[in-house]
């Protein structure tokens, strides 16, 4: 036999060997199955048998007889063991709900699916729940299944001789009541001219059975055609003319029931009108893209239904909830008015209130000190005469010859500038804008004061030795003092504490060993009253002359 455990599908053959016999021979080939049924397999003259595609009812015990004019005689069995699956498994389930879509089971009861499938060697099976690895049993039971255990429950059986494997999936719904008490609301219907009853009930499988109670006839009702009922709806729909119901006050009750409770309940509802005006007020988006005319009418059941009219066409239709007419930033008309009209089912006429929108104004830039000192805090304002809220500020500087750059901007006409320095001097202005316009103020020029910083000073020729300068006598040196400062400063130098010159540079023509010492430089801020100084050491190194004289000795 070419293989005693084949896998199923595959091909083997058997060879019936004989050492001694008269041809010719004549072998017939017969199959004991694992129910012990014998059955001949080939009665041929060939030794060799083939089964091209092995199947598992192949597994069993085989043997040849070969025979001829003089005797015949038995082989010995052989055992062949196909190797097979798994097969897609069948899983049952208890106890037996099937669905549309899967199978059923009541929240708190207990749930067993048992897989099994076909394969040799037998399969090992592993439960899967939603993708999570759950047991490695064919069993699976579940004490009290809840609601959360609704999900899909995966067969996974395993042939760890062949490293083969097959799943089957099925779907679990539990069924459990829904929660709490049905849920009533009333709306408006046929462009505000009825009312429109809903009642709803959350949660629960299957759904609950809702129905309004009383005599739509005697109420002046009549429900609208919706169709054939189902026996379970989550939510009862019914429409009434508004013209025979109370104005003031309406009320209405809707009942529910589901086969997992044991008693029926129900919820209500009214329906009255606002009981103050509509109210109109404006808003900008926070990019600033759109002007938004809200028009809110409050306290009523159903809500009002509410839409705008204005210059130009911009216009906003009447929808339920819909009270908010959006126009492009900059688009909306000045000095005309903008109309909300709001109506309810209740009432016969429509009640209004309008937006005049007004240009903004030019601006004027107003600081609390035009000459800061450097670290200091100032304010400036942007007022404006008139303009519709809301109204944007933008805040912008222009640092000498560059352009206007935005550092600020905001809803408020104040803003603080701290700890000031000296690279804020510069132009500014502001900016103030509606949904109607933009405007910018005039120029102001802010002149931050500061210094005079640590004077820097630069000497020529430059020669240090250890930190100090040096010079040699005769020749000219130049000493150059820097210092930052608003106002420019004024620049003193002292030579060993004594005053010797007004103005940054100090110029020494032929310089003697008698100026060596310590040179100061202070700079002066007379707008601040403020100075600062730095001080260097002069050495001025001279030539000396001197003869050699030999006198001889005696």
């Amino acid at each position: 036999m070419s293989e005693a455990s084949p896998i199923e599908g595959s091909s083997v053959w058997m060879n019936c060997s004989v050492e001694n016999g008269s041809e010719p021979l004549r072998y017939k080939w017969q199959h004991e199955s694992v129910n012990e049924d014998i059955s001949d397999l080939s009665q041929n003259n060939s030794s060799i048998i083939t089964v091209a595609s092995i199947s598992r009812n192949y597994t069993g015990w085989y043997h040849c007889e070969v025979s001829n004019a003089v005797n015949n005689d038995t082989s010995n069995r052989l055992l062949m063991n196909v190797t097979y699956g798994p097969d897609e498994p069948q899983i049952d389930v208890t106890p037996f709900r099937i669905t549309k879509h899967g199978y059923s089971a009541l929240e708190n009861e207990t749930v067993s699916m048992y897989c099994e499938a076909q394969s040799n060697p037998g399969s090992q099976y592993i439960w899967f729940y939603n993708d999570s690895k759950i047991s490695t049993r064919p069993l699976l039971a579940i004490d009290k299944i809840l609601r959360s255990h609704t999900g899909n429950y995966t067969c996974v059986a395993q042939n760890s001789h062949l490293h083969t494997q097959s799943s089957k999936t099925l779907s679990l719904t539990v069924y459990y009541p829904p929660v709490g008490s049905p849920m009533c609301s009333v709306e408006s219907a046929l462009n505000h001219t009825a009312l429109r009853l809903l009642c709803s009930w959350l949660g629960g499988f299957p759904s609950p059975t809702l129905n309004w109670t009383g005599d739509p006839i005697k109420a002046g009702q009549k429900q609208a055609d919706t169709g054939q009922q189902q026996p379970r709806l989550t939510t009862n729909v019914m429409t009434l003319p508004s013209e025979t119901l109370n104005r003031n006050s309406s009320l209405f009750t809707c009942g529910g029931s589901h086969p997992a409770l044991q008693q029926p309940t129900q919820c209500s509802t009214r329906s009255y009108t606002p009981p103050s005006e509509p109210l109109c007020f404006t808003n900008v988006t926070n990019d600033r893209q759109y002007l938004m005319l809200s028009c809110a009418w409050n306290g009523g059941l159903p809500k009002a239904l509410v839409w705008w009219e204005g210059p130009g066409n911009q216009s906003k239709d009447g929808q339920e909830d819909s009270n908010i007419l959006l126009l492009p930033y900059g688009a909306a008309y000045s000095g005309k008015p903008y109309t909300c009209y709001a109506k309810h089912p209740l009432l016969t006429a429509a009640k209004t209130c309008r937006i005049t929108l007004v240009s903004v104004s030019k601006p004027l830039l107003l600081t609390s000190n035009a000459s800061p000192k450097e670290g200091s805090s100032i304010w400036m304002r942007c007022n404006i005469g008139n303009g519709t809220e809301p109204i944007h500020y933008v805040w912008q500087h222009q640092l000498y010859n560059e352009n206007f750059t935005t550092f600020a901007q905001g809803s408020t006409s104040l803003i603080n500038i701290t700890d000031i320095v000296r690279n804020q001097t510069g132009w500014y202005r502001c900016a103030a804008g509606n949904a109607v316009n933009r405007e910018s103020s005039e120029k102001l020029w802010l002149n931050v004061t500061f210094g005079p910083d640590v004077p820097q000073i630069d000497v020529a020729p430059s020669s240090v030795v250890q930190r100090d300068y040096t010079a040699l006598e005769n020749e000219t040196v130049s000493l150059t003092c820097r210092v930052q400062s608003n106002p420019a400063g004024r620049y003193v130098w002292f030579h060993n504490d004594s005053e010797v010159y007004s103005g940054p540079q100090l110029i020494i023509t032929k310089i003697l060993r008698l100026h060596t010492g310590d040179y100061t430089c202070v700079g002066q801020n007379s707008y601040l009253n403020t100075q600062s100084r730095k001080t260097i050491t002069m050495t001025v190194y001279c030539k000396w002359d001197f003869k050699i004289q030999i006198i001889p000795q005696n």
